[in-house]
């Protein structure tokens, strides 16, 4: 495995610096922190430090101990595992105003999987013994932890359904609707930036040429149009269709 140029584990990069405005935030809707108690809000936007990632950049790796928890505030960051032949599978890609990281620190175990940054990623962070106080001072807030890891869990239980039965191309469908740009999100023609080809096969658990063949069949169909740094939905709902052909109309996986 490689080494990380600023250490496993050190989270003395983490400071104010890079701070953004949780009350101020774009993405402040889809965050753990929207969810808080109004007194609480102010606490958790005080108790943050942050730091910026360059793209590729680890932030932990397997096997190490858990110090804190992470909310992606910009960019992005995946949760993935290392095989003996260095292959990769993705189990999660955090999204801005998605918290991480809270599972191994919970359970008191080392973290079960790496993470790293995908694309320039800034990051807040805040370490077990303030989130300990934090929780003890708003006990309230236990209950939002806990509604999200019964999320997760349920999650991962939709996933390995999908594992099981779903087809190759419903697969793709899904991950590329679940890769949406938070901005192009609600335009005519969503958008998608820096999700390799690589990595969709890392998160379906596709070969690589099943998820060429598929893209290209989907451009092919006149669904998605790839271009040099994006892949544009052309047509979202027969996308939406593909990813989950059984759900109800007006309904969307």
């Amino acid at each position: 495995m490689r080494e990380n140029n600023r250490g496993f584990g050190d989270m003395n990069g983490f400071s104010k610096r890079e701070l953004t405005n949780c009350f101020k935030c774009n993405f402040k809707l889809s965050c753990f922190f929207q969810h808080l108690e109004p007194a609480a809000q102010k606490v958790w936007n005080d108790i943050r430090l942050s730091r910026l990632f360059g793209d590729d950049e680890d932030i932990y790796a397997e096997s190490q101990k858990p110090s804190g928890i992470f909310v992606v505030c910009k960019g992005r960051a995946k949760v993935f595992t290392i095989d003996l032949k260095g292959q990769q599978m993705i189990t999660w890609i955090r999204h801005p105003g998605e918290l991480f990281g809270h599972i191994a620190l919970f359970s008191q175990n080392e973290y079960l999987c790496n993470g790293r940054s995908m694309g320039t990623t800034i990051l807040s962070y805040i370490d077990s013994k303030t989130l300990g106080e934090f929780l003890n001072s708003y006990p309230k807030t236990y209950l939002l932890f806990l509604h999200k890891i019964a999320n997760e869990v349920r999650d991962i239980q939709l996933k390995l359904t999908d594992t099981a039965y779903k087809p190759a191309k419903s697969k793709v469908a899904q991950t590329l609707i679940n890769a949406i740009s938070f901005k192009s999100r609600n335009t005519d023609k969503p958008a998608i930036y820096g999700l390799k080809r690589t990595e969709i096969a890392e998160i379906t658990g596709l070969a690589l040429e099943t998820v060429v063949r598929t893209l290209a069949d989907f451009e092919k169909k006149k669904i998605i149009k790839r271009e040099p740094k994006a892949i544009k939905i052309l047509d979202y709902h027969i996308l939406a269709k593909i990813a989950n052909p059984h759900a109800k109309p007006g309904l969307t996986p």
